[in-house]
């Protein structure tokens, strides 16, 4: 769980440039939960301003900021210059939104990421917590008895939303995927969900069971 060291970013940058690239945009987890934004800067001032490469907080994590990584990378394979790829990564993370259910909150109280989360702690036993990536910091959401209520909490955020251009879920090993796609699928074209595991960054946070919702408001 620790950043990578600039030196990675500053390899991962030259042998971008040195193959051609006009710039590089570097889309990162949010600055709220990791460090790994300040050694992709450095890496970045290391390089000097000529290098045209530019370091984006996403203030998202898992298939939030994989959201906000495609909007950019569509961008740029349209022929976007470096500075209106930024612009479109930020205005991506302005809209999306992260919310999860998770079986407990032991692994974020352990790794220190639990934000104002850290309210629900006195009664572990008795809910199933629910969480929101609110400006790139972990935030509770209302207190759920049940797992299935916890699901339905999801789903409802989902619903109350105008317009979705993009929907995903994602899971770290949760038995209820299945249940959670069906309540969705009055809502949002089951077919156009991008369902993707949680990886080990954000699983060793979360644990095991976790399951949640992201997408871009339209």
């Amino acid at each position: 769980t620790a950043a990578p060291a600039p030196g990675l970013f500053e390899e991962a940058f030259r042998s971008a440039l040195d193959g051609g690239a006009d710039g590089v945009v570097c889309i990162n987890i949010s600055s709220k939960l990791s460090a790994t934004i300040q050694s992709a800067q450095a890496a970045a001032n290391s390089l000097g301003a000529d290098a045209r490469v530019r370091v984006v907080d996403s203030r998202s994590v898992t298939m939030g900021l994989g959201m906000i990584v495609l909007e950019a990378a569509r961008a740029a394979a349209g022929g976007a210059s470096v500075d209106e790829v930024v612009a479109v990564a930020e205005e991506a993370s302005s809209k999306n939104r992260v919310l999860g259910s998770l079986d407990t909150l032991e692994n974020l109280k352990k790794g220190g990421r639990i934000g104002g989360a850290q309210a629900l702690l006195g009664s572990l036993l008795s809910i199933k917590p629910v969480i929101e990536v609110v400006d790139g910091a972990v935030e509770p959401g209302p207190k759920q008895r049940t797992r299935s209520r916890a699901l339905r909490w999801l789903v409802d955020q989902v619903a109350a939303e105008p317009k979705i251009d993009q929907l995903a879920v994602m899971h770290g090993a949760a038995p209820d995927l299945g249940e959670l796609l069906d309540l969705l699928a009055p809502h949002f074209p089951r077919e156009q969900i991008v369902v993707a595991d949680i990886g080990p960054v954000i699983g060793a946070h979360t644990g095991p069971r976790t399951i949640g919702v992201s997408y871009q408001k339209g």
